[in-house]
């Protein structure tokens, strides 16, 4: 909260003027920044030229760093929501919005990149979800937590280790 005053400029009290808890602060932010990511997935599945769902990883986790800056947030959002029902419930939507991308993605991609028909490429994304969203999982937990990680290295080996 301390961050959100200092960068908005208002008192404490005057962002309580503006949301009625902190729990509705995150939801907001949550909201513009999934929103924004599901936008770009859109963009980049709408495109002749499909690049490998790798892309479709490193674009969701640069765009969610450029938006928040700071990835020790959403550690500490899931540390709360631990606790918190209203912040695990939007934690849970959010994982869920975002595995749905990952799906509709990595499903079209396999139809486009191997031929699959559409039940198979279904099955496949459905197995391979849960690689792309721990790949996400793990940039934000050491990008948040380990002293000189290097972004550039571990996009490297998404890049090369992911499906493609």
């Amino acid at each position: 909260m301390a961050d959100i005053i200092a960068e908005s400029g208002l008192s404490a009290g005057a962002i309580y003027g503006h949301f009625a808890s902190k729990s509705e602060i995150v939801t907001e932010v949550a909201s513009r920044v999934v929103g924004a990511r599901v936008d770009e997935a859109g963009i980049l599945a709408a495109q002749d030229d499909l690049q490998p769902p790798a892309h479709l990883a490193l674009m969701l986790m640069r765009g969610m760093l450029r938006d928040l800056g700071d990835a020790g947030m959403i550690l500490q959002l899931w540390g709360e929501a631990v606790t918190d029902p209203t912040l695990k419930s939007l934690s849970t939507s959010v994982f869920q919005r975002l595995k749905d991308v990952y799906a509709d993605y990595i499903s079209l991609w396999h139809q486009r990149a191997h031929g699959e028909s559409v039940d198979r490429a279904n099955e496949i994304a459905a197995s391979q979800v849960p690689l792309f969203v721990a790949v996400a999982q793990g940039f934000i937990v050491q990008s948040a937590l380990v002293p000189g990680f290097d972004a550039d290295t571990y996009f490297e080996a998404v890049m090369h280790h992911l499906p493609r």
